[in-house]
This record gives C-alpha cells, sequence and structure tokens, in this order.
C-alpha cells in the first residue's frame, strides 16, 4: 500500500481531500493510538501543545494522520526502553510546526541526508530486531510535501533525534 500510494503522490494521481480540521484533535487522537506501544516499551510521552492552540489546517487529515503515527511509530521502535518521546506543535508566522523528539541513540549525520528516500534504511535495527523497508519515512515526506510542507531530521540535543516537519496553517472563518 505504501508503495502504491507513493508512486500516485508523485504522480499526481492521489486523490487528498482537502477540508479545514483542527491540528489538536488530531495530534490527540494520534497519541491514543500509539499508547498502547509506548506502555509496552517502557518509555515516558509527553505533550507539549497549550491548552488554548487550536491550530486549523486545510488539508487530508488522513495523510497527516498517517505521517503522525509513522513517525511517532518509528520513535517508539528504535528508542530503547526508558526513553522518553516529546510530541509538540506550534504555530510560527503562517506554519505549523510539529515536532516529535526523542532521546535514543540519534541518527549518524549520513543517515539523516538519506532517511527520506524510498527504500533506504539504517543500519538502525528495529527494538524486535528486525528492519523496514524503508517506505514509512519516504511516504512522509511524499505527504507533507504534497500539502506543501517540509520535513526534516535533525539533532536532539545533548542526545537523540526530532522529527519536525510544517505545514500551512490555514485561518478559521
Amino acid at each position: 500500500n505504501d508503495v502504491l500510494d507513493m508512486s500516485k503522490i508523485e504522480s499526481g494521481n492521489m486523490q487528498m481531500l482537502s477540508a479545514p480540521f483542527d491540528l489538536r484533535v488530531l495530534l490527540d487522537s494520534c497519541c491514543g493510538i500509539v499508547e498502547g506501544q509506548i506502555t509496552e516499551r517502557h518509555l515516558t510521552f509527553t505533550k507539549q501543545i497549550g491548552p488554548f492552540w487550536h491550530p486549523c489546517l486545510l488539508g487530508s487529515e488522513l495523510h497527516i494522520r498517517q505521517v503522525l503515527i509513522n513517525i511517532l511509530s518509528n520513535a517508539i521502535k528504535y528508542t530503547p526502553e526508558g526513553s522518553h518521546i516529546t510530541l509538540s506543535g506550534r504555530r510560527s508566522h503562517h506554519l505549523i510546526v510539529v515536532e516529535i523528539a526523542d532521546d535514543g541513540p540519534g541518527i549518524p549525520d549520513e543517515a539523516k541526508e538519506k532517511l527520506f528516500d524510498m527504500f533506504y534504511t539504517a543500519n538502525n535495527e528495529r527494538g524486535d530486531g528486525r528492519r523496514g523497508l524503508g517506505l514509512g519515512l519516504s511516504l512522509c515526506k511524499s505527504i507533507v510535501t504534497a500539502h506543501g510542507g517540509t520535513i526534516e531530521a535533525i539533532d536532539n540535543h545533548p542526545q537523540g533525534a526530532i522529527f519536525r516537519f510544517t505545514l500551512r496553517a490555514s485561518e478559521v472563518k
């Protein structure tokens, strides 16, 4: 399905139903979906989103949900037990910035350049000893780009990784 979705997005044939939605509600929903995985791995999870922050986006809520779940699931899989994962969201001018940060082992610089390439898997093994197919982050990049946003992986100092993506904010009228 990921390969099919990628080819549809990149050829311009994917129907992304665009409608206004509240990102805060979507973030809460995604946290509920991955909550069981976090508990199993004994990870600490924090959301840093203000109680009165209600960012409105115009786009495909279903596809942005896929991006969030994928990145959160990766953070859970690749972060050792006892680590901390933080999901944060903020507005910066006309953009919404979403970050998923962890204090795990981080990502080598040479891997950061290729993380969003199709079929690339870093030498990292998942917590269960298996490796992924290298499609998830590539699909995330395609979805975010199709929404006019950007996505990147950067260092989380002193240790860990941050996956940051931006989307254009939409004003509620």
